[in-house]
């Protein structure tokens, strides 16, 4: 398909039918109307056209017309002349359609969207098929390739020509015009100032319909509210207006100094109500227009057109301006409320830091003073009981000495004073064996109680003594194994209550804020001693590692202690198993993990149980025990440690992890 040279592009006719003798016909009928013109393509299918329009260089051949029939082998002639039209160097090539009873829906869509130039009927006319492609070929020619009208003008309708090209040349003069009033428009009146240019307009719509009719308004007067019907502009001859609208009962300006001369002519323009409020801030004068008016005055006045356009791009660019400046104010204002509210997190975490600590504070004071007034109030009675147990236990040792039995009495006070209570098992496994010696199992539970366990004991302490006597030595033997037995259990207590005492003073110290070596299982241990009242349906399982001492205050980390026991002990009802775990995960740190074994926390609350004022107990936050974990996690903070929860039904488990060496905690000096 190259063209001879020196002669122009060459030209094809695209032919598309499915049947053999269709498009047979077709070939035949457009050669016998052009001629040796235009080179005929027969094309059996949609795809084959399609290729062979890939293959068509735009630059050397174009296709001024392309028919099809309405049905072919791969698709309709519809969808061919469709795909055809979208692509850009085929959409000005004529499109004929072959119709035997197409579907008016397809038909209507094509028109619709230029794709179908004409329709004919098959079996086609041969003197109509001839005048259509004639006439088809000609318009195409005269509109976008009217050089090479003058070559194909024995194949073109010639009648048709002085009539298409007049419309062409009216269609170009039309356009010449249009781009010249857009150059003069935005070229005129450029070097023009906005002053000037408004001016000019004002000028040219007194001259145009005869100095129209001025309206005064004194300053505040409302020339526009927002949702009036606008029918007409007003043109602000003098003085200066503000739009503006009101949200919330207050009046918010959107343009003051952009406001512009023309009032309403966007809304007019959209055919529906304002959509600001207009006021006159000075004493103004406009040219009230309605839009008839405004419509006579651009048809007689051709500048006032450019001028009007200009005044209102100008117009517009200012509000765009504007909106841009109010984009950016939004912008730095957006920046400093984020900047503030930034700054008021900030100082609300330290607020609640600070309430934090002094609950904390407040706790530990009353903690440490509580324990001093009860460590004050014990310590004295509890000393002196112990030493009235020493001072009993040496008088009655030495007073028993003189009675006739009292080396067998003393010996009796001894033991019950210095033995360790055998359990239950001990003593029955001790009595089966020493019943085979006494020949009396009543007789063998009486010794075992008193002291005398094997039948070594026995013989030497009964060795010649008759029944009776012997009977008679059991019962006073039992009389003073009781009462060195009431001695052993008073010096007991005074020591556990001692070592009560001891332990509120080293759980509390709320006077000792330096940090100091410390051993985490005393501080342990002493937490559990003070929940003893507590513990005792509670199976307490520990397993301490060896640890390192830690540098820490004692006081707060003893109270994180006594937080987390309490309130595993308070999930599980004080009743269950209470474990304790001691590791060391690396070098530099160790790790405590109390785990017990209660309800557990519901897990949409357990990111939430370190915050403050946060509780699961009865729906309701409280103070003291209550903001416990929120303490802890504070306390063990400042430490430069972590603490973590896991729980789930049965098991809530608490991990604190504390540095081994003391890290310089927040506010100390």
């Amino acid at each position: 398909m190259t063209p001879p040279e020196g002669c122009g592009p060459c030209y094809t006719v695209l032919c598309v039918a499915g049947e053999a003798e269709v498009l047979d016909g077709l070939v035949r009928d457009v050669r016998s109307q052009c001629g040796a013109a235009f080179e005929v393509e027969a094309c059996p299918s949609a795809a084959r056209a399609l290729d062979l329009v890939e293959r068509i260089n735009p630059i050397e051949a174009r296709v001024p017309l392309v028919m099809t029939a309405p049905v072919l082998p791969d698709g309709s002639g519809v969808e061919l002349l469709l795909t055809l039209h979208e692509r850009p160097d085929y959409r000005a090539t004529r499109k004929l359609l072959l119709s035997d009873g197409l579907v008016l829906d397809e038909l209507a869509q094509a028109l619709e969207q230029g794709a179908v130039h004409r329709v004919l009927c098959q079996p086609w006319d041969t003197g109509r098929f001839q005048s259509t492609v004639r006439a088809l070929l000609t318009t195409f020619f005269v509109h976008h390739a009217p050089d090479d009208v003058e070559r194909f003008g024995d194949v073109l309708d010639v009648e048709q020509i002085p009539r298409a090209f007049w419309v062409a040349h009216r269609r170009r003069q039309e356009l010449g015009i249009q781009v010249e009033t857009l150059s003069r428009s935005f070229l005129a009146d450029l070097e023009m100032s906005t002053a000037d240019v408004e001016q000019a307009m004002i000028a040219g719509v007194d001259e145009a319909l005869g100095n129209p009719e001025r309206r005064q308004y004194p300053a505040g007067a409302i020339l526009l509210e927002e949702g009036q019907k606008v029918d007409g502009v007003s043109i602000v001859v003098s003085g200066q207006v503000q739009l503006f609208r009101v949200f919330d009962s207050r009046e918010i300006t959107l343009h003051r100094h952009s406001a512009g001369r023309v009032v309403g002519l966007l809304a007019l323009a959209r055919g529906k109500q304002a959509a600001f409020n207009c006021r006159a801030l000075t004493d103004v004068e406009v040219i009230p227009l309605t839009l008839e008016q405004l419509e006579t005055a651009l048809q007689r006045n051709a500048s006032l057109s450019n001028h009007f356009v200009t005044v209102l791009v100008r117009s517009l660019t200012r509000r765009n301006r504007r909106v841009c400046d109010l984009q950016v104010e939004i912008r730095n204002l957006t920046h400093a409320l984020t900047d503030e509210r930034d700054q008021l997190a900030e100082t609300l975490e330290q607020l609640e830091n600070a309430q934090l600590r002094l609950v904390e504070s407040e706790k530990m004071a009353q903690l440490g003073q509580l324990s001093a007034g009860v460590a004050h109030e014990l310590n004295n009675p509890i000393a002196a009981i112990q030493r009235a147990v020493d001072f009993i236990s040496e008088d009655l040792l030495s007073l028993l000495v003189d009675l006739p039995d009292g080396e067998m009495v003393k010996a009796t006070m001894v033991s019950a004073l210095t033995s360790t209570p055998l359990s239950t098992r001990e003593q029955r496994k001790l009595r089966a064996t020493l019943a085979e010696t006494v020949g009396n199992d009543v007789l063998a539970q009486r010794l075992v109680k008193v002291g005398i366990t094997t039948p070594d004991e026995h013989r030497s302490r009964f060795r010649g003594l008759a029944d009776d006597e012997r009977a008679r030595q059991v019962v006073s033997m039992e009389r003073y194994h009781q009462l060195g037995e009431s001695l052993r259990n008073l010096s007991s207590c005074s020591e556990r209550v001692s070592a009560i005492v001891s332990s509120l003073r080293s759980y509390s110290r709320a006077d000792e804020t330096a940090v100091a070596e410390v051993n985490l299982h005393e501080g342990l241990e002493n937490t559990l001693l003070m929940f003893g009242h507590a513990l005792r349906e509670v199976e307490v399982q520990k397993e301490y590692a060896d640890l390192p001492s830690v540098e820490c205050r004692v006081g707060e980390i003893n109270q994180v202690w006594t937080n987390i026991i309490s309130n595993g002990l308070q999930a599980m009802k004080n009743q269950g198993t209470l474990r304790i775990e001691t590791d060391v995960p690396d070098a530099d740190h160790v790790r405590v993990r109390i785990t017990d074994s209660g309800g557990g926390v519901p897990p949409e609350h357990l990111e939430r149980v370190f915050e403050l004022n946060f509780t699961t107990k009865a729906g309701q936050a409280s103070f003291g025990l209550g903001m416990g974990l929120a303490i802890c996690r504070q306390i063990v903070t400042r430490h430069g440690g972590t603490i973590e929860m896991e729980s789930q039904p049965g098991r809530t488990c608490v991990a604190v992890v504390l540095p081994v060496r003391s890290m310089r905690m927040p506010g100390e000096s």
